[in-house]
């Protein structure tokens, strides 16, 4: 593993020279639990493990955005919660039901998000911020439905959380599931390097497309899921960037970059990160995102 950490430093070394200045915020999607869990795993113990790692690394102002319905229906699964909670880490709104704005009307989506606020007062208290992400990076596919969101959103004190680093980590965590049942230490080292590949990449990409869209460097925003192979990852990815020189910062530092003012008035399918979004609406060319291996891994240890 070692020798694969060095390799990604090495390919991170390569990149821009804007590679050094890096600032990267990491956010953390589907608290309290993410995906399935290998043999004789727990959902507690993925949570400490995620947590350890973040506090060792001192990754600051970690946002945990919360889907309260697993909590409706797995009750102990509140101890996770609380667990990021006292670990300095703040949650924020990811809707109750992890519910994809494109299937239902803007006063459902918004009942939802309502929904669990209540369920965050009462598992957080007052220690909750007013910061939503969307799930699926959806946000709406017609112009009406996505503005009442963004105006009740608004009105009520949130910040959306934008999303400029994303490489489908949670696709690792069902084929890891899976080969650590079959015990198969081959398909797992894979797993294991095509993570920190992807990773690297779609970091690389993102600062490249930052630089063309806005002419410097801006803070990224990672997106991570509260899955069983990102606790195993973790101290990897986190060792990878910062032998980079990449900076971990708070969301809060992160979004004071003024580019996260500017807002687009288009509508899209499916998902679309900030620095896409941005680069579509101006009209700028940026390069192809690199393609992560989603067949493979839907296919690996059958």
């Amino acid at each position: 593993m070692r020798r694969i950490i060095w390799a990604m430093v090495l390919v991170l070394g390569l990149t821009s020279s804007a590679t050094d200045a890096t600032e990267l915020a990491v956010t953390v999607d589907d608290l309290p639990a993410h995906g399935p869990l290998p043999p004789d795993g727990q959902r507690l113990a993925v949570a400490q493990r995620l947590i350890a790692v973040l506090k060792r690394h001192a990754v600051p102002q970690v946002v945990g955005f919360v889907n309260g319905g697993q909590l409706q229906d797995h009750p102990e699964r509140t101890d996770i919660v609380r667990l990021w909670r006292q670990a300095g880490f703040p949650v924020g709104n990811h809707t109750f039901s992890h519910l994809d704005i494109n299937r239902v009307t803007a006063a459902e989506y918004i009942a939802d998000i309502e929904r669990n606020e209540a369920l965050l007062a009462e598992v957080a208290g007052g220690q909750w911020v007013r910061v939503f992400r969307y799930p699926y990076l959806h946000e709406g596919e017609n112009a009406e439905t996505r503005e009442a969101v963004r105006r009740w959103l608004a009105a009520h004190g949130y910040t959306i959380a934008p999303v400029t680093v994303t490489f489908e980590d949670w696709a690792w965590n069902d084929a890891y599931a899976r080969c650590a049942a079959r015990r198969d230490a081959g398909a797992i080292a894979w797993l294991k390097q095509s993570f920190l590949e992807a990773a690297v990449s779609r970091l690389t990409w993102s600062q490249a497309a930052a630089e063309i869209t806005f002419g410097r460097p801006i803070r990224q925003i990672l997106l991570l899921h509260v899955g069983a192979f990102d606790a195993v990852m973790m101290n990897d990815l986190l060792e990878v960037y910062q032998k980079a020189g990449v900076k971990m910062v708070g969301l809060d530092t992160a979004m004071a970059d003024p580019v996260y003012q500017l807002k687009t008035d288009e509508v899209w399918q499916g998902e679309s990160t900030f620095l896409l979004q941005v680069a579509r609406a101006r009209g700028v060319r940026i390069p192809t995102v690199p393609e992560i291996s989603l067949e493979k891994l839907r296919t690996m240890c059958p």
